[in-house]
């Protein structure tokens, strides 16, 4: 029964969408020099996932938050097939597909362990405090490790990923305990997700 609420959730399409939305938006931000850094960080689909899961059941989360990501790589690389042809009018250029596949399986795997972890956001409980310290430390980490906290090379990604972090924080709620359990977490959990966001990184060395 569980299964068909999770097939019937009428939101699953609608982050599907939200999905395609800020693929296409990281796609073109590919060919812009002023936010290529956000084609090429973490923190638009964190901060995506964290939004659509929280405050839900952990099947939901996980089912939208693997929609979501599935559907932002999907059209990042049709996007980036689009965009170059506006950018340079007939060169030709070819979807890496085999690459796309690739990446929507690991988009599966990602999907499904964040909604388990963001779903928390929200509850009076130290679980809820680790899920959105490992939200908003993933925006800080994924920020400062793109240089993002720099004017000169990432600036509109540390105002993203510090726009988000207070998002977060405002879906989690501010009471008192919840505040006081966040700040006792927040720290080591950043310092755990710096090294996360490096995972990508090596993924793509080892694999592609």
């Amino acid at each position: 029964m569980a299964y068909v609420g999770v097939a019937r959730d009428r939101h699953l399409l609608t982050c599907g969408a939200i999905g395609l939305l800020t693929g296409f938006f990281a796609a073109d931000c590919y060919y812009s020099l002023p936010l290529r850094v956000l084609a090429h960080s973490l923190g638009p689909w964190v901060l995506a996932v964290a939004v659509v899961a929280a405050r839900t059941d952990v099947r939901r989360a996980c089912a939208r938050s693997a929609s979501l990501l599935v559907g932002a790589v999907v059209a990042f690389y049709v996007g980036k097939k689009v965009f170059y042809g506006i950018e340079y009018p007939g060169m030709p250029y070819d979807i890496a597909v085999d690459t796309m596949v690739l990446w929507c399986g690991f988009a599966v795997v990602a999907g499904l362990a964040l909604g388990f972890l963001f779903h928390a956001i929200g509850a009076d409980t130290w679980r809820g405090a680790l899920a959105t310290a490992a939200a908003v430390g993933l925006l800080l980490a994924d920020a400062y490790d793109a240089g993002g906290f720099d004017p000169d090379r990432g600036l509109p990604l540390g105002v993203l990923a510090l726009a988000g972090a207070l998002a977060v924080l405002a879906r989690q709620g501010f009471h008192a305990t919840k505040v006081q359990r966040f700040a006792v977490v927040i720290v080591p959990v950043t310092a755990l997700a710096y090294l996360v966001v490096q995972l990508p990184d090596v993924i793509e060395g080892v694999v592609l």
